[in-house]
């Protein structure tokens, strides 16, 4: 059930207007399950990712779009990451209110708009507060999925644009509801950027895809801080990182941009640099910054003549 007084009929049928129809051949939402046709002659991917109010989102910070926006592309970043396009998504929302589900399906369309990923079902219950969860098919390009584990030493290291916008977002939302928040000192460059990027996260798809295509060997994107998921991407692949930079968004600290997370940029490893150059060129896409490079020594974490230190955002469990 939807929590309130409007019942799981009402909202289905909120979810189904507010959302385009399948095409002929395909059930989506009001069945028992959603039916689609498989991608052929390429590998499918699945990745599941929820968003939980308290943890991922403050309903005072953000409005009930953005969480439909946020949840949707936090996933498609995932298959993002693997060099994949997703194709379709099932969404189990619990706890929301009729006026919330309203919202939660306008983000969702906007963002499945613009990731050409279809809402084909899902779940609706009650629960103590609000919680959406994302499960996503994609499919891979012709040279198959990219995984972390593939870096080689010699790689250079790419990350897809700078770092540290959407914690310096959450700073400057916090700071304007009186969350303890300090702004630093001096003007604040384009803040309504900074905070759309945590409001309005982008997974970066093209910029995949491109990766792929130039012969990437490892990729990860940056969900809970480049610290962290980088080390995540050189211990899959036993190899050292080496960076000579970590971009700082402007309006962001060296620490949001290490450790920050949320920014969902995409770090990878690729033995050509200048095919990495060329393909994003081709796509029309901003190029990708050079950060370093894989080495041998498997215990290397090296920034500049610094310990690259793991810092991020982990969940403890209970």
């Amino acid at each position: 059930m939807v929590s309130g007084n409007d019942g799981e009929l009402a909202a289905i049928e909120t979810i189904r207007r507010g959302l385009p129809g399948p095409p002929a051949g395909e059930t989506w939402i009001g069945d028992d399950a959603a039916v689609v046709v498989p991608p052929t002659g390429r590998h499918l991917l699945l990745a599941a990712d929820a968003v939980v109010e308290g943890v991922h989102f403050d309903l005072d910070l953000v409005d009930a779009a953005d969480v439909g926006w946020k949840v949707l592309a936090v996933n498609v970043s995932d298959i993002a990451a693997m060099g994949g396009r997703p194709l379709h998504a099932l969404v189990t929302v619990v706890g929301a209110s009729a006026d919330m589900i309203e919202g939660l399906v306008r983000g969702l369309a906007e963002a499945a708009a613009a990731y050409e990923c279809a809402v084909v079902g899902g779940d609706l219950s009650s629960g103590p507060r609000l919680v959406v969860s994302v499960a996503l098919t994609g499919s891979t390009g012709d040279r198959g999925a990219v995984l972390r584990s593939g870096a080689r030493p010699g790689d250079a290291l790419f990350v897809t644009g700078p770092l540290g916008s959407s914690a310096a977002g959450l700073r400057i939302l916090r700071s304007r509801k009186g969350r303890g928040g300090t702004e630093p000192a001096g003007p604040e460059p384009a803040p309504e950027a900074l905070t759309a990027a945590y409001r309005r996260p982008v997974a970066r798809m093209a910029e995949g895809l491109a990766a792929a295509a130039s012969g990437a060997t490892a990729m990860i994107d940056v969900s809970d801080g480049l610290g962290i998921d980088l080390d995540r991407l050189a211990t899959a692949s036993g190899v050292g990182v080496l960076l000579d930079v970590c971009p700082i968004a402007e309006g962001a600290t060296r620490e949001e941009a290490l450790a920050g997370g949320e920014d969902y940029e995409l770090v990878f490893a690729a033995p050509y640099p200048d095919e990495v150059v060329r393909a994003f060129g081709a796509m029309g896409l901003r190029r990708p910054i050079r950060i370093g490079a894989c080495v041998a020594d498997p215990a290397a974490r090296i920034i500049g003549d610094e310990h690259l230190e793991a810092s991020g955002y982990e969940h403890r469990l209970a």
